[in-house]
């Protein structure tokens, strides 16, 4: 999820765009980089048959996984974020290379606390199903490659739809946000590795 602030940003409208596209052209060679990477090693399995090269095309999936997760995520709450009128200024570096936009409790309100949320539950699972109509899952790395995902859809789901049923019920945002990161992160992050081994032994 975004880095949240209890500040109030100072928003200019001609930053944030220089500010969004200088992230999103990082964002673009990151996923891009990743994602041939994987094709690459993965073409490279399949013509050989190399034990190398299952290895590197194996170890792509996880970085691809990865990368390409932890970007659309956060651009996920970033589109709930602004269609919901959110006043989310974009950061001129990502924290992590990935939390891109920071969020006001203060100037922003439940509705849209819950838009944001719902933008990063959303994205990894449409990430899943995208993989599954363009990709034939026919090899361990493409295996691999999915079961990431839905390692890091079901994380996700996990972690932050509790604290947006909580908020749209009338708890505070902020306050159901930092009781789950104290109780809910490793739990989620457990089920989630457990789902995933299953997806890919299953595929």
């Amino acid at each position: 999820m975004a880095e949240a602030t209890a500040e109030t940003p100072t928003f200019d409208r001609a930053a944030d765009t220089a500010n969004l596209k200088s992230v999103g052209k990082l964002h673009f060679v990151m996923g891009m980089g990743a994602l041939t990477l994987w094709g690459a090693a993965d073409a490279w399995a399949v013509q050989t048959d190399w034990g190398l090269a299952w290895a590197a095309a194996m170890a792509n999936a996880v970085i691809a996984t990865y990368v390409l997760t932890g970007i659309l995520h956060e651009w996920g709450h970033y589109a709930g974020a602004r269609l919901s009128g959110s006043l989310a200024p974009a950061r001129p570096e990502p924290v992590n290379y990935f939390f891109m936009f920071d969020f006001s409790f203060k100037e922003n309100d439940t509705r849209q606390f819950v838009w944001m949320s719902l933008g990063g539950i959303l994205v990894p699972w449409l990430m899943v199903l995208g993989t599954l109509w363009a990709i034939p899952i026919d090899n361990p790395s493409r295996a691999l490659l999915l079961a990431g995902l839905v390692t890091r859809a079901v994380q996700v789901s996990l972690f932050e739809v509790p604290v947006t049923m909580r908020a749209s019920q009338g708890g505070d945002p902020r306050k159901e946000l930092g009781a789950q990161l104290k109780a809910g992160f490793t739990t989620s992050r457990n089920i989630s590795l457990a789902v995933g081994a299953l997806v890919w032994l299953a595929a």
